[in-house]
């Protein structure tokens, strides 16, 4: 049992304690609720209890959910006490009548709830860290759900797909999706600092040797390519092993990831490496940083069952992964900066190379924000493929200005002197709402795109999407003469 968990250091937690193991098979670490303080005066909405049908559940991708709630998991169901959003969050401060409930399950949990009842939606959310097993809500189906990869069309919306002709509750008809772009950030290797030579200010590590880290060729911090990348060892000079985390469930973060990995781009491990990473001490014929595992939203590389390495652990959800490295001496793994941000005892976000300035390498930090925004400068109206799926196939939608895809290639590699490996979340909300919390939705969503939502992600280490696109989220929410409001 790890004995030390993960706090968040920039959330309010007046309803969580530190818990100790929750008991997951993955060995992950929870926060149980206590009684609620009195929130706010303000924001007397702000409840530790789902006390009426006016309160609002939904859950899903980790990714963004420190942004949506400060990681404040309403573990439990809806009778029971459940954190509410974090002071400081998105839901905390978006105008709604209701409390927004968000309950951390990955984003393939998620969109399977959305797509079919699975029986999950008013099953107890399951602790931060522990697999999970529902969300905890009042009634079936979920008001929305975040995801990081956009539904394909293997899930909508022809027939034979899950969500053909739209989800039906019963005899009820919830209408074709309503899907969406929502914030953005960077995904980092974390570590603690306190593990490595004082002399090191922050880990710098070339794509070189971040893919052959990320795929198992390099398995020692004194490796000597990660010393010519620091200028020095960065263990001084002591064999240090790497404990390599990732996420055993089903993850849009990991689907990034791996897609980053996957390329052939200049950032990516796939690319032909040229000089100085093409001879010692970086590759060679025997030691290659190539990403051979494809891309997956279920881990596909080292670690996997299909690839046992006893150095590389699962854990569940960005929180999972955040307090096993917390915990853990000498390990990293892959999970959103603004996880990595919240950590104290504090975790590092290595610097990651992207570019050459005269024959040097260019390493640049997850927490410049300008570094960030510019890696998802492309993520603009004009890059929206209405009615797409991830697949790269169309959703055969009967509503397909409804749903706003964004294909990765527009940042999986982004510019020189950017931050290298960035993503961004979806919301997933039914067309027809059957007069469910309907204004509520619109306030939302209307706060998501607004300038103070966009305030508040920033200062949590989030990156707002562009005006366009906020333009074109609204529109479609809206509808016009031709095409009916999206949200309904």
């Amino acid at each position: 049992m790890r004995k030390t968990l993960v706090t968040l250091a920039l959330a309010a937690l007046p309803a969580l304690i530190l818990s100790a193991c929750n008991g997951s098979s993955a060995g992950g670490y929870g926060m149980t609720p206590t009684a609620p303080s009195a929130p706010a005066a303000s924001h007397h909405r702000i409840r530790g209890l789902d006390n009426g049908p006016q309160d609002l559940h939904a859950g899903g991708a980790t990714f963004p959910a420190y942004g949506y709630n400060l990681g404040n998991q309403p573990v439990g169901t809806y009778n029971q006490p459940q954190s509410p959003p974090g002071q400081g969050s998105i839901f905390y401060a978006a105008p709604t009548k209701g409390t927004v409930y968000y309950c951390l399950t990955g984003s393939g949990y998620g969109r399977k709830e959305f797509e079919a009842n699975n029986g999950t939606a008013t099953t107890a959310c399951a602790p931060l860290g522990a697999s999970p097993s529902g969300f905890g809500g009042r009634q079936d189906p979920l008001d929305f759900v975040g995801s990081d990869v956009a539904m394909p069309s293997t899930e909508c919306c022809a027939y034979g797909t899950p969500y053909y002709s739209g989800r039906l509750t019963g005899s009820v008809q919830w209408g074709q999706p309503f899907e969406f772009p929502t914030i953005g950030g960077p995904i980092v290797f974390g570590y603690r600092p306190q593990d490595f030579s004082q002399n090191v200010s922050a880990i710098k590590l070339s794509t070189w040797t971040y893919c052959a880290i990320a795929n198992g060729t390099i398995s020692d911090w004194n490796d000597a390519a990660i010393t010519a990348d620091n200028g020095k060892s960065v263990t001084g000079g002591v064999s240090e092993s790497i404990t390599f985390f990732f996420r055993s469930d089903s993850s849009g973060t990991s689907y990034l990831f791996t897609n980053h990995l996957n390329s052939t781009g200049s950032t990516g491990c796939n690319q032909t490496f040229k000089a100085p990473y093409n001879a010692a001490p970086y590759g060679s014929p025997s030691r290659s940083a190539a990403w051979t595992y494809g891309v997956n939203s279920t881990w596909p590389g080292p670690g996997s069952s299909n690839f046992p390495n006893p150095r590389f652990i699962g854990e569940s959800g960005n929180p999972g992964v955040l307090a096993a490295v917390q915990s853990t001496p000498f390990a990293t793994g892959y999970l959103e900066g603004a996880w990595a941000r919240s950590a104290n005892p504090h975790v590092g976000q290595a610097m990651l190379q992207n570019g050459f300035k005269n024959g040097k390498a260019i390493f640049v930090s997850a927490t410049n924000k300008t570094a960030v925004k510019n890696a998802l400068a492309k993520v603009t109206a004009s890059n929206i493929t209405y009615g797409g799926g991830s697949d790269g196939n169309p959703l055969n939608s009967t509503t397909p200005w409804c749903q706003l895809y964004i294909d990765p290639k527009n940042f999986v590699n982004p510019p020189n002197k950017t931050y290298p490996i960035v993503g961004f979340s979806y919301w997933l909300f039914y067309g027809n709402n059957n007069g469910i919390h309907v204004s509520d939705k619109i306030a939302l969503i209307n706060f998501l795109v607004s300038p103070q939502a966009g305030k508040l992600m920033e200062k949590l280490e989030y990156t707002p999407l562009s005006s366009s696109v906020h333009t074109a989220i609204t529109n479609a929410l809206k509808g016009n003469t031709s095409q009916a409001a999206c949200l309904q």
